[in-house]
């Protein structure tokens, strides 16, 4: 007999409709997420919640499960059968990660709030190494303790300037101090036209800064000795600097007490400039509103959409293959899992759908990605009952298992973190009530 003559085509259609249902919640998400304006710490708990009861499903009804059926069908030891669910779990954990980052390269991250958050902190990370490469090489800057270095790359403006322009002229308010990243500049007594040079600055020094702290006019006019390549932080943003930084106004103090112009002193030893830049870079650790929200506009044009279908295909398809597998007859079906699956869905659709929405697509794009979404669980379910039903029970449990693993994955670095977020420590408490929602569920 073929596999078509023995395939059960009404059975494979009712996995098909379970999996459909499993998934409705993210158009009922979808709609509050762009048409309502739902509470996040109300979203959060429901995830929490949906989290906690996929968590059981995953544990007890997947994992447990397949050790069952490798033990009392296949007749497997109880080590042979935890290695087979184990490796399974593993294999679908590690596939997740590498797609996942794959995808996100691709623009696929902002199909998650979270993932987005992560995926835009890096390219601020990113995008802000050049000028901490450039502050890296400045004695006053490098002074500072990198943790603080977040705040001062918001105050600092890349400037440019020819040989022979002149920066500021001897009696110009001080108004800014400046970095030099390349090139030379002399500090001259005087005018342009007949002072006296009384000291020359390279890469790494910085001038302007005693004027700037004093409130006096500038003593000396600065030229630039050749093409000059120079951060200036304003005396606005300085002050400020000094307000949020004691360390930076000591270093500052501590400088202009001991430089004199025509023998730049060091006033302290620096840190070596590889290991400060490496410090500051990690320590770029948050994004404000506007950030998060400019860095979504920019990044969404870039945004693959058939990456972000593929993205979601990728969270939501390995629950379809286990509904369908798991699927023999109604009657003796268990919905754990599914309501697990419903629940989890609704939250995660509504924050994906408004975050999308933020980010530039349209409803109409954002609706077709979540009916698109469903036809292909609905026939990877359909599949999955087809091809996993009658299939030898190492096979079901090791597939189960890595598809298990995938969902878990997901579920640890997605759902997890943005529930937490958003919804702060009472998130817990959801989750426990999930899981033991669940459980009572499977004990029933």
């Amino acid at each position: 007999m073929s596999l078509f003559e023995s395939v059960d085509i009404s059975r494979a259609f009712i996995a098909a409709a379970l999996a459909i249902v499993s998934m409705i919640s993210m158009i009922i998400g979808t709609s509050l997420g762009l048409f309502t304006k739902p509470s996040q710490r109300l979203n959060a708990i429901i995830m929490a919640f949906g989290t906690g009861a996929l968590i059981q499903a995953l544990a007890i009804e997947l994992a447990m499960k397949g050790a069952d059926r490798l033990t009392h069908v296949a007749g497997y030891v109880g080590v042979d059968a935890w290695f087979w669910v184990s490796g399974g779990f593993i294999l679908g954990g590690l596939i997740y990660y590498l797609v996942n980052k794959w995808l996100d390269k691709k623009g696929a991250a902002i199909r998650h709030p979270a993932l987005a958050k992560f995926y835009y902190l890096k390219k601020k990370q990113e995008e802000s190494k050049l000028i901490l490469d450039q502050l890296s090489k400045v004695e006053i800057v490098r002074s500072l303790p990198p943790e603080e270095m977040e705040s001062v790359l918001t105050c600092v403006e890349p400037v440019t300037a020819k040989q022979g322009e002149t920066i500021f002229h001897q009696g110009d308010p001080g108004n800014a101090l400046f970095l030099i990243n390349e090139g030379l500049i002399d500090i001259q007594s005087g005018t342009n036209g007949g002072g006296k040079i009384i000291a020359t600055l390279g890469p790494g020094h910085s001038f302007g800064e005693m004027a700037l702290l004093t409130g006096d006019l500038r003593s000396a006019s600065a030229i630039a000795k050749t093409d000059v390549q120079l951060l200036r932080l304003g005396k606005d943003q300085f002050e400020a600097l000094m307000e949020i930084s004691p360390t930076l106004r000591k270093a500052v103090e501590q400088l202009n007490s001991q430089r004199i112009l025509h023998n730049v002193q060091h006033f302290k030893e620096p840190m070596d400039a590889d290991h400060w830049k490496k410090i500051a870079t990690s320590n770029i650790s948050r994004l404000s509103k506007v950030e998060e929200l400019n860095y979504m506009k920019k990044h969404a044009s870039t945004g693959n959409p058939f990456a972000m279908f593929l993205g979601a295909m990728m969270d939501t398809i390995p629950e379809s293959i286990i509904i369908g597998a798991s699927f023999v007859a109604l009657d003796s079906y268990k919905y754990t899992f599914l309501l697990a699956v419903f629940l989890s869905n609704l939250p995660e659709s509504m924050g994906s759908s408004a975050n999308m929405l933020e980010a530039g697509f349209s409803k109409a794009k954002i609706f077709s990605l979540w009916m698109m979404l469903i036809v292909a669980g609905a026939i990877a379910a359909a599949l999955g009952n087809i091809f996993l039903i009658d299939a030898p029970p190492a096979v079901i449990t090791l597939v189960e298992a890595v598809a298990g693993g995938g969902i878990l994955a997901m579920v640890a670095s997605v759902m997890m973190p943005e529930a937490y977020e958003d919804g702060g420590a009472e998130v817990g408490l959801a989750t426990i009530a999930g899981f033991l929602a669940a459980f009572y569920f499977t004990l029933m």
